[in-house]
């Protein structure tokens, strides 16, 4: 078997190194060494140890990505992972890989690493456990009111159970689906999605932050992590 790549993160929001340790778990050619919160502490480690591909953040105290590519006269692959678009054209002169905005879900992730492999091993496919043409759909179809509803799992922040419907929340609209919450987790455990309460499923690139017994969502929303759940969905973040 060919020897998986060294990958590294670099961002200092902790949801997005729950969220990219969670998808390089999907490939076997791809190995999480190191996460760094700075650019100082990265750049150190790059120059001590073999890197292959670096998922970037651009926004961050101090030394920003931008400053740490100016840097380095040798970088290796390079992913940027940003809220931020303004800086794609900008970026492309260090000649990254790819440039995904935030908050991005899997099948965009994988889209990237087939770029990864294609520059780094032309004449090697993707390793991956879920082939790219058999991942499920980018959407959901839901019942609401009486119509079938396309709503893009990308744009999903949280499912609630609400009796024998659920409430499947995006930033600008809450649809009220008749479907029980374990059909819908089945739909969406596979692509970014975890159950965190009896009542409650999660999509985790929106996760920004987790605590005892709360995690706390990009758009402001705290939700209660049960106890039942709690170490599932800690286990999924180690």
């Amino acid at each position: 078997m060919t020897k998986p790549l060294n990958c590294i993160v670099i961002d200092d929001e902790e949801g997005a190194h729950l969220v990219l340790g969670h998808y390089l778990k999907s490939f076997s050619s791809l190995h999480l060494s190191a996460s760094f919160y700075n650019a100082i502490e990265a750049m150190e480690y790059i120059h001590e140890k073999p890197v292959d591909l670096v998922f970037l953040d651009i926004n961050m105290p101090g030394v920003s990505g931008m400053d740490m590519l100016e840097a380095m006269s040798d970088p290796p692959l390079v992913v940027l992972t940003t809220a931020y678009s303004e800086y794609a054209l900008q970026s492309y002169k260090y000649q990254v890989v790819d440039y995904l905005v935030k908050p991005f879900d899997l099948p965009q992730f994988t889209a990237a690493i087939h770029k990864v492999f294609k520059r780094y091993r032309p004449a090697s496919p993707v390793r991956q456990e879920t082939p790219v043409e058999n991942l499920p759909a980018p959407f959901l179809m839901l019942k609401v009111d009486g119509e079938v509803i396309k709503v893009q799992m990308s744009s999903i922040t949280h499912v609630q159970s609400w009796g024998n419907y659920v409430k499947v929340h995006t930033p600008d609209q809450v649809y009220l689906s008749p479907v029980t919450t374990t059909e819908i987790e089945q739909k969406l455990e596979k692509i970014g999605f975890k159950r965190i309460h009896k009542s409650y499923i999660v999509a985790l690139n929106h996760i920004q932050k987790v605590t005892y017994g709360e995690l706390h969502l990009g758009n402001g929303i705290i939700l209660p992590i049960g106890n039942t759940y709690r170490r599932d969905l800690m286990e999924y973040f180690r």
